[in-house]
């Protein structure tokens, strides 16, 4: 019991998991989505990523709940294999395996902007080079990754605020009127297709939850850490839209990175410090943070005979060294061999939502699920204000997964259909084998 809490009080306090939280959700989005958003909604863009914060948070309310409830060892896979049953739990985590991918965007993503520094560097080997650091960081236990993500988040906060605090002087586009050709230059199915674009830069910190294990006060910190990181991105992002948007013509920066602004009224040096410190430690944050996240539920669904047993053999910091070992193979090849992972990423976009959904059917029923959960959470929220909450987080994410399905071509609908009925398959072969043997990796204290 002693040592149990002396973890406790070791453990991943708020401040922490704040930057655990924003490192993760401040990435590729914020540097590489506004150009687009702005192709599609002219200067209305900011109001548009404003938007995008606040259906991001909407989408990731169930996690707030259910994270005030229990402390969770295997992050989403641990409630829906406890509350949908095992061969559900099975079917989440095959389906979470693509979603490893995301680290090759990553990477692409850091060689565009080292490139703006260095246009003769290889790009993708830069990208490889930095997923290797974060490799070798997170191989070194939790505590280490996040002294590290304290150190980049102050670095990113800062660049991003210079490129604010000096940009704004500089906006010279009719930002606020309403009535501008420029805003809205797409109609209001413009405006919708930016927040829908956006939205997906605004869910990130919900995996804070794959954090519960090491958090020093789980069911209270880890929902105000998504809560207060909430309200760091909806400042963060709508200033960083509004300059960029405002500073040059729509036509100059439409579906252009932050940089393309950035050069106009920074001088040559802080302008290399700001590609440092705010797109590529942006990029480098949510690196940090996605080995552990990506590797937690697999971490668990291995020890519960999932995949083999060896993947989930730990080193003394405590850090899964195989699987993460895994996830970094799986992630630096497409860069390696120069793929082009579009159709993959689209793909991924899909199994993603169709995850969120099997998570949220999980999150809806644990009340009558998980005994004790609800009589022992820490925000007392009331049952309607839950049931109202979930619907409307359900509502949203099925109106995503709709409009994802418009985008996309009818071989990456029926090709996500094909996987979920092997990842099914598979765990249904996999259960019936009896080497699934599930362990309980949730706690109410």
């Amino acid at each position: 019991m002693e040592n149990h809490k002396a973890e406790k009080q070791n453990g991943l306090n708020l401040r922490s998991l704040v930057s655990i939280a924003a490192g993760t959700v401040i990435g590729a989005g914020v540097v590489s989505l506004v150009g687009i958003g702005i192709g599609e909604t002219g200067i209305s863009a900011w109001l548009a990523y404003a938007a995008a914060v606040v259906l991001g948070f909407v989408l990731i309310l169930p996690y707030i709940f259910l994270s005030s409830a229990i402390r969770v060892k295997g992050g989403n896979y641990t409630f829906i294999a406890h509350n949908l049953g095992r061969v559900m739990g099975g079917v989440y985590a095959m389906g979470f395996t693509l979603n490893v991918l995301a680290f090759s965007l990553f990477g692409a993503s850091l060689g565009t902007y080292i490139k703006a520094i260095m246009p003769n560097a290889n790009g993708n080997l830069f990208g490889v080079a930095v997923i290797t650091l974060f490799l070798i960081t997170n191989m070194l236990g939790v505590n280490i990754m996040s002294k590290s993500q304290n150190i980049m988040l102050p670095l990113l906060l800062t660049g991003l605020a210079t490129y604010i605090v000096l940009g704004i002087f500089h906006i010279n586009q009719p930002v606020f009127d309403f009535t501008a050709p420029q805003f809205f230059s797409n109609g209001a199915n413009g405006f919708i297709a930016a927040v829908l674009i956006l939205v997906f830069s605004t869910t990130g910190h919900c995996f804070t939850v794959a954090f519960s294990k090491e958090a020093a006060n789980p069911k209270r910190d880890i929902p105000l850490a998504m809560i207060i990181t909430t309200g760091i991105i909806l400042v963060l992002y709508t200033m960083v839209a509004l300059v960029t948007s405002g500073v040059l013509p729509v036509s100059e920066v439409a579906n252009k990175p932050l940089t393309v602004t950035a050069r106009q009224f920074m001088p040559p040096v802080l302008f290399y410090l700001f590609v440092i410190g705010g797109p590529i430690m942006a990029l480098s944050t949510t690196l940090n943070t996605t080995f552990t996240i990506f590797s937690r539920p697999f971490h668990q669904a291995t020890k519960d005979g999932w995949f083999p047993k060896i993947l989930g053999t730990t080193n003394r910091a405590g850090a899964p060294y195989y699987l993460l070992i895994l996830i970094y193979l799986i992630g630096v090849t497409p860069l390696l061999l120069n793929f082009s992972i579009a159709e993959i990423v689209n793909s991924c976009v899909l199994v993603d939502c169709v995850n969120e959904v099997l998570a949220l059917a999980a999150i809806l029923i644990y009340p009558q699920k998980i005994e004790g959960a609800w009589e022992n959470r820490y925000f007392k929220v009331s049952k309607s204000f839950f049931r109202v909450g979930m619907a409307l987080s359900l509502l949203a994410r099925i109106f995503l997964i709709i409009t994802t399905l418009y985008a996309l071509t009818p071989g990456i609908g029926i090709g996500t259909l094909v996987l979920y009925v092997i990842f099914f398959l598979y765990a249904l072969l996999r259960e019936r084998t009896g080497k699934v043997k599930m362990e309980k990796s949730f706690e109410l204290q």
